[in-house]
């Protein structure tokens, strides 16, 4: 990490080296260079000659090749320091501190590579408030080039934020606009086209868009040859599946088929998969048949790794509890517990507990659901958000209402309007 440069200009090196040296304009300029001249190449209002330069450098002792080091070189070479290390520390500081530079000195190409680095690093790391504060500058950006994928690398990155940050609506039309702009054009970028085609279809399926999906997905097919990225391929192979699932037009099975064959031994990433269909399943009243795949992808998840092993057998039983397989449900949550305590994930305890409670309330055994439930909430108290907690005292209220407890009903409806005083519920 210590190839990492603060960017300077020519003179700055020059004045800082002398300074830090302790020698004088005239000691440096000797009877080669007049002292107004390097004066005025230290701050700025000149460029240097070469043999300026050279000479320089040598009374300096410094690398010529440094001081001949200009400030786009420079950035690049912070750039390429700072992506061979996704790890590097103050990441986003660093190239925030290059992107200044770069749109300081009007390298805006540059600047517009790096905003979208820092972008991407912060939609990854869920940073959607920092996100926000920079779309009008990265717009600027986008502006400040006529070039035609900047401007689509900028929807996209702005599809993405919408999407991530639950916008869907306003997603769909970014991940569209781009497509739209593609579909023509005979040298397009194949993996931005697959990309927004893939975030257009993601979208309409959480809008319930099926038959719109289903028509724009369709293009894909023509695409897949053009995908070097095999977990990518996979997932798309995967949403085709769901769609043709959806639409029941015969082509679930090879679809299914083909995102197993690219995911080869990654039995985690397929067993995630069936879960998918198991719910889409359960949602186009194929219950039996999403029982047995909910069966096979927790059969096949591996075991290596107990805490992920946990994570999914509760999606699963989730998945369950919500579709009214209680037996089933009932069936694994023991074994769950189990994990969860021995791996003392108090994450994992609670919502063992929680899952438990519902699967008690369903078969109307309210004592022991009662028993779970605050055992739930004890964990809860210790880690949970506020809404989170907030959630849990209504759902408390509504099962004592159940259970015709209307004084410990009323006690859990008036936590929750107290903590409800203290966050700002989504519209």
């Amino acid at each position: 990490m210590g190839d990492y440069m603060e960017v300077l200009s020519v003179g700055e090196k020059i004045k800082r080296a002398r300074i830090y040296k302790g020698f004088t304009l005239k000691d440096i300029c000797g009877d080669t260079i007049s002292v107004s001249k390097l004066s005025c190449i230290e701050n700025g209002k000149i460029t240097p000659e070469e043999w300026v330069l050279d000479y320089v450098a040598a009374k300096l002792d410094l690398s010529p090749s440094y001081l001949k080091l200009g400030i786009e070189e420079q950035i690049n070479c912070n750039l390429k320091q700072i992506m061979s290390d996704s790890k590097y520390e103050d990441y986003e500081e660093k190239l925030k501190y290059n992107l200044n530079l770069a749109e300081k000195f009007g390298y805006y190409d540059l600047a517009f590579h790096i905003m979208h680095l820092i972008f991407e690093y912060l939609l990854n790391n869920k940073e959607f408030k920092k996100t926000q504060e920079l779309l009008g500058r990265y717009y600027d950006l986008c502006n400040n080039s006529s070039d035609k994928y900047k401007r689509l690398t900028y929807y996209m990155d702005v599809a993405k934020f919408f999407f991530k940050n639950g916008e869907v609506p306003q997603a769909a039309n970014y991940f569209s606009n781009v497509r739209k702009s593609l579909a023509d054009d005979k040298e397009k970028d194949y993996v931005m086209f697959a990309d927004s085609i893939y975030g257009e279809v993601k979208c309409n399926i959480i809008l319930k868009n099926y038959e719109k999906a289903y028509k724009v997905a369709a293009t894909l097919n023509e695409l897949f040859e053009h995908i070097e990225d095999n977990f990518k391929k996979a997932k798309m192979y995967h949403m085709m599946a769901l769609l043709s699932l959806r639409m029941n037009n015969g082509e679930f099975e090879e679809y299914e088929l083909k995102s197993y064959e690219i995911y080869g031994d990654k039995n985690d990433c397929k067993g995630e998969d069936i879960l998918g269909y198991a719910s889409t399943m359960f949602e186009i009243g194929q219950r039996d048949r999403a029982i047995k795949y909910i069966d096979r992808a927790l059969e096949i998840y591996p075991n290596e790794n107990e805490k992920k092993q946990v994570r999914f057998m509760l999606l699963c039983i989730e998945e369950l509890i919500n579709n009214g397989a209680i037996q089933e449900a009932e069936e694994l949550i023991e074994k769950v517990l189990d994990h969860s305590i021995n791996l003392d994930n108090i994450r994992f305890i609670e919502k063992s507990y929680y899952l438990k409670s519902k699967i008690l309330q369903n078969k109307n055994n309210l004592i022991s659901a009662e028993m779970y439930m605050n055992l739930s909430l004890d964990a809860l108290a210790k880690f949970g958000t506020k809404k989170e907690v907030y959630d849990r005292y209504m759902e408390m209220g509504k099962m004592y209402f159940d259970m015709e407890c209307p004084k410990e009903a009323l006690k859990y409806f008036t936590l929750a309007i107290g903590l409800q005083k203290n966050y700002k519920r989504p519209n």
